[in-house]
């Protein structure tokens, strides 16, 4: 009689095997929109969000906070229509504050965000109809001018049934972004942002200057929440033992008139009172009438060098300036380290 010898069992003969691994949670949750304390806003006016303290065990789903509108062209020229990224372009300042500290103050804020979303992949710009990224037959469709087409713009007329005059502007700021839930019931102060509408001339496109003019309507705060007894206890237990939250604080710290063609040198004098720096970033615009903005155009001079100076010592990057063949290998170290 022949004995059998033994062999090991492998994995995915054993009763615990599963090919599928649970990475996540089962929680309710839920979108809420809520009728802000101000149904309307002019240009120049200063809305004031204080994230919402939800309930006990409840947390703010990251990246999910922002005012939900209408945008009201009536009082205008019938042919003005909105700037592209109109939610961007509508907020010239903002101010994010917590426990009375500043976390972030700044002017020009529609200058900066724009810019960034200018590095978003297309299929991510394809997504942001509500935003206000959208083709210029689609934006005077929703902004009703009288002179959209009527023809061969199927397609925009659908979205327009969709969206209509409704927009967005997200309350993306790094700390309710890049670090988990939210979990307002542990804190004791409110984190608070401020901001400050663009005048018409930076939002409306029209042929009258005399004529620019918009209103915000219908203004709600919406945000989608979490109920979880295991996400609130862990985010109370990180706030209590002293949780960091890592954020740029964007400042713009001056204007600078620079005549193209004529001048040959700009100097720039930066003295940012900050205990570290991240970068410097030139941003160059040209000027434009009211109701004539190109709210995405940024214009890339041709700088044949650029030195710099920290503390009264010069050209401390390179020996002799930074010269056009040294600039995407500066940038790719600067990106690798972020």
């Amino acid at each position: 009689m022949k004995e059998l010898s033994g062999t090991a069992a492998s994995d995915s003969l054993l009763p615990t095997h599963t090919i599928k691994t649970q990475n996540a949670i089962k929680a309710p949750r839920a979108v809420k929109r809520i009728t802000f304390d101000r149904t309307e806003a002019s240009p120049g006016e200063t809305l004031y969000v204080h994230v919402p303290k939800l309930n006990e065990n409840e947390v703010l789903v990251p990246g999910w906070l922002g005012l939900r509108f209408d945008i009201d062209l009536n009082g205008g020229h019938a042919n003005n229509y909105l700037v592209q990224n109109v939610s961007r372009a509508l907020v010239s300042k903002m101010v994010v504050k917590f426990a009375g500290t500043i976390l972030q103050d700044t002017d020009g804020y529609d200058l900066f965000k724009i810019y960034e979303d200018l590095f978003l992949s297309q299929e991510q710009r394809d997504d942001m109809v509500l935003e206000g990224i959208q083709s210029i037959d689609l934006c005077r469709i929703r902004s009703n001018a009288g002179d959209k087409k009527t023809s061969g713009v199927d397609t925009e007329n659908k979205l327009n049934e969709n969206f209509g005059t409704k927009y967005y502007i997200w309350l993306d700021h790094e700390i309710l972004t890049d670090h988990g839930v939210f979990y307002p019931q542990a804190l004791s102060n409110d984190l608070v942002f401020e901001l400050t509408l663009a005048g018409a001339n930076q939002v409306v496109k029209g042929s009258d200057p005399a004529k620019l003019k918009y209103k915000l309507t219908n203004i709600q705060l919406e945000y989608e929440m979490i109920r979880s007894e295991l996400l609130a206890r862990e985010a109370n237990s990180e706030y209590s033992s002293g949780k960091g939250f890592l954020y740029d604080h964007v400042h713009l710290e001056k204007t600078i008139p620079f005549a193209k063609g004529s001048d040959a040198r700009l100097n720039i004098k930066v003295n940012a009172q900050r205990r570290s720096l991240k970068a410097i970033l030139l941003l160059f615009t040209e000027p434009y009438n009211p109701g004539a903005r190109d709210s995405e155009k940024y214009v890339f001079p041709h700088l044949k060098k650029v030195k710099v100076t920290i503390n009264g010592s010069p050209s401390m990057l390179y020996n002799e300036g930074i010269v056009s063949t040294d600039d995407f290998s500066y940038a790719k170290k600067i990106k690798q380290s972020t």
